[in-house]
């Protein structure tokens, strides 16, 4: 099996979790749901809809008050913007996923903002 084709076999799996998580009312398992949406559809090349699933997720993590999930969230935003060249978003999501791993003084994921910040194009 190629990695495209496990993730095209996981997209459905992961909408039928999002389905009964909606029926159930449970919203912060919605939330990590749209987040593994998201992060399906970014790897196959579905820019906008990974985006979408990715805004829902962190709409929820807000409402939730979850900064740490919100700062990996965050994160996926700023490199999926990174991988269509949107360098100004990459920047502003990409910082704002540091600020965040700063606060809780998570050095290891922090360090890895920082080499994607020091990626970008000026």
């Amino acid at each position: 099996l190629t990695t495209w084709s496990i993730f095209f076999c996981l997209f459905p799996l992961f909408q039928q979790a999002l389905a009964i998580k909606i029926e159930f009312g449970d919203r912060y398992e919605q939330a990590k749901t749209y987040h593994n949406l998201g992060m399906v559809a970014e790897e196959m090349r579905e820019y906008a809809q990974a985006r979408d699933f990715y805004q829902q997720s962190l709409a929820i993590f807000i409402e939730f008050k979850d900064r740490y999930s919100q700062a990996l969230t965050y994160h996926c935003l700023g490199t999926l913007a990174e991988e269509q060249e949107n360098y100004a978003e990459a920047r502003v999501n990409l910082q704002t996923a540091l600020e965040i791993y700063i606060e809780y003084k998570d050095e290891y994921m922090a360090n890895i903002v920082r080499e994607n910040l020091e990626g970008l194009p000026d």
